[in-house]
């Protein structure tokens, strides 16, 4: 056998036994690729996650196996939760198991208290559902029965234009919000550009440096340039298929603390059908309006139709994290853009990369890359410290209750932080 195949056949082995492990315990990759040999006698290893203290801005991506879901502490003890995914339905074998392993729960419920054991308060202030798949929104009642909920924010609700009708799968969320509005609870619809609709709501005085502004939604984008709002997708055919634009709508955000910054966009993607619709691209506006930030969550799961070029260009990020749990996510092309491992970097990643569930399947077709990963597995946690100069990602066991870190990773310096503009 040739020297090519012979490393082929060690790479393949190496990323099948990699993800193997991690599938049935993402603490497995923790502690053989990111535990004592990489962190010494981190004393945090194996040990629950401190709580949330004041100033702190911490960011929790929840590992579910069945959609996306973030849980955001600002500084001052607000609360938000982006997304309640619940996948209650797959084809066999195009997912791992559903965390915690062995549950009962469903998704939406694993949400709950998840959020019960690292919010400050058993309450939410804010829900965010950046636009209306069941792996982004089907969680929500769930979520809503154990924690209130003092304000959601959606798309357009409940005014969507003709040509950006919701899909007819988000018929249950769409009725959790007009029950919502007929108790007289808040619905609003976001507004782009805005940067007054998600904020501290305890102490704002204190922590002035902390903002978050809407980038987009529904194909609308604030532009960075002009200030203005960009209507890219206003004369949009409706389109021809059950899936239709809806990813296209998704709400953007961007967080910033300090030097601190932190970008989400749902699953906005830049398929444009080879050119035939290039309207469609509203992910590489988005990033551009958005900039630079430290942390990013990759577009659409990480999916072969998002995080494109002008996504990894635009956005820069310190770190990326992959909000995967689908057999497709992510892509390989995806995967390499974001870690930055080319062939004049000697493949080696000049980004942080963490995925929250990597099927074995994955790994294999993306054995190139898969072992390079700060995570394949697990709820993945960012801690701002206070003022937003560092932050810390850790890692925790998604395959049990409570699970304890399984990483370290950093701490990192914001880049504005070392450039002395924030």
């Amino acid at each position: 056998m040739d020297k090519l195949h012979q490393l082929d056949r060690r790479t393949l082995l190496k990323s099948l036994a990699f993800a193997s492990a991690t599938s049935a315990c993402p603490t497995a990759f923790g502690e053989a690729a990111f535990g004592e040999a990489a962190f010494g006698e981190d004393a945090s290893l194996h040990q629950p996650l401190p709580a949330w203290s004041e100033g702190h801005f911490d960011i929790h991506h929840i590992d579910t196996a069945r959609g996306n879901s973030t849980l955001l502490v600002f500084p001052d003890g607000t609360t938000m939760l982006i997304d309640a995914g619940a996948v209650t339905t797959a084809p066999e074998g195009t997912t791992n198991p559903a965390r915690p392993n062995g549950t009962t729960l469903r998704p939406g419920q694993v949400l709950a208290e998840y959020i019960l054991a690292h919010a400050p308060e058993k309450k939410l202030d804010y829900f965010l559902a950046t636009h209306l798949h069941n792996d982004h929104v089907d969680g929500l009642a769930d979520v809503a029965a154990k924690l209130p909920i003092s304000m959601c924010i959606d798309r357009a609700f409940p005014h969507y234009a003709a040509n950006q009708q919701p899909p007819a799968s988000a018929k249950a969320y769409l009725d959790f919000l007009s029950r919502r509005e007929d108790k007289g609870e808040f619905v609003i619809a976001a507004n782009v550009g805005a940067t007054d609709q998600i904020t501290l709501r305890k102490d704002a005085a204190r922590y002035k440096s902390f903002n978050a502004r809407i980038l987009a939604a529904n194909g609308n984008v604030w532009n960075r340039a002009t200030g203005n709002v960009d209507e890219l997708l206003k004369n949009i055919p409706s389109a021809g298929s059950a899936h239709g634009y809806e990813n296209n709508y998704s709400i953007a955000t961007r967080f910033e603390y300090g030097a601190f910054s932190y970008y989400t966009g749902g699953d906005l993607n830049f398929d444009t059908f080879d050119g035939h619709t290039p309207a469609l691209d509203t992910e590489s506006p988005v990033a551009r309006s958005c900039g630079r930030v430290e942390v990013a969550v990759a577009n659409h799961h990480g999916y072969f139709d998002a995080c494109g070029a002008a996504f990894t260009k635009a956005l820069d990020a310190q770190a990326y994290v992959i909000p995967s749990w689908d057999i497709g996510h992510p892509g390989s092309a995806q995967m390499q853009r974001m870690m930055g491992a080319w062939d004049y970097t000697n493949n080696t990643p000049t980004h942080d990369v963490f995925a929250l569930e990597l099927l074995p399947q994955n790994a294999l077709l993306n054995r190139r890359f898969a072992p390079k990963l700060k995570s394949q597995g697990g709820h993945v946690v960012v801690r701002v410290a206070p003022g937003g100069r560092t932050y810390t990602i850790y890692t925790l066991d998604s395959t049990v209750e409570h699970g304890n870190i399984t990483g370290v990773s950093g701490p990192y310096t914001s880049r504005a932080a070392k450039a002395g503009t924030a």
